[in-house]
């Protein structure tokens, strides 16, 4: 029986592994034809144990059908929260637009950033040419040589959004009567080629801004914010 097994071992073709993928990839449906050998080809598992290529292929199907089905709740969570972010926005724009003067603008922009947003502390900077008044909490003149202006040099400088941690010496100039100090902070500019001052919005959570996240939230919040103080300057 030995010798007649090792002659047929013998007389078979002599193919190396790389002719045996060109024709499997030619021929797909090859282990369809011979269903049989889905159960005579074996694998190894690393521990040792062999299972059946068929076995292989209902291992290697599940785990693709998980990583489907787990990249397709992570796209429903991003479209939930995307929604309930647009609802947010909204919501912010009615408040700012039905804000009857100057401190109803920055009181009805915290109370839906910490509300809507889990912002805590929200701080309105306008440029001292604007703005001269020093009456109304938490929205502040800036002077050029100012404290706020030096501190936040390169802001000034390049008019450009910043997001990521926020230096304690910082978060005291903006936020004075912050309970918990920012530990992070997004500082936009409000109506950049204007220069009509800035926002800053501020985060106990340390990873709440980061420099590389998406900045249209942001730039359609100063958009906002803009347009209701300059409704009312």
């Amino acid at each position: 029986m030995a010798e007649l097994k090792a002659q047929k071992d013998s007389e078979a073709p002599k193919l190396n592994e790389r002719e045996v993928v060109a024709f499997l990839k030619v021929h797909p449906d090859f282990l369809t034809r011979h269903p049989d050998l889905l159960e005579a080809i074996e694998m190894r598992h690393k521990a040792g144990s062999a299972v059946s290529l068929i076995e292989r292929q209902v291992d290697v199907l599940r785990a693709k059908n998980q990583r489907l089905e787990d990249k397709l709740e992570r796209l429903l969570a991003a479209a939930h929260d995307n929604e309930k972010r647009a609802e947010n926005v909204q919501r912010l724009a009615r408040t700012l637009m039905r804000a009857p003067s100057l401190a109803a603008v920055v009181v009805g922009l915290a109370k839906c950033m910490r509300e809507d947003f889990g912002i805590e502390e929200t701080f309105v900077g306008l440029s001292s040419t604007q703005y001269k008044r020093h009456d109304i909490d938490g929205l502040v003149s800036v002077e050029p040589d100012g404290k706020i202006a030096r501190a936040f040099e390169n802001f000034f400088r390049t008019r450009l959004i910043e997001c990521g941690p926020l230096a304690a010496d910082k978060a005291k100039l903006l936020f004075p009567k912050a309970e918990s100090l920012p530990a992070s902070a997004a500082i936009i500019p409000l109506e950049k080629e204007k220069h009509l001052g800035m926002i800053a919005l501020g985060a106990v959570d340390p990873e709440r801004f980061q420099p590389r996240q998406g900045k249209l939230f942001l730039e359609m919040t100063a958009e906002l914010v803009a347009a209701a103080v300059r409704a009312r300057l």
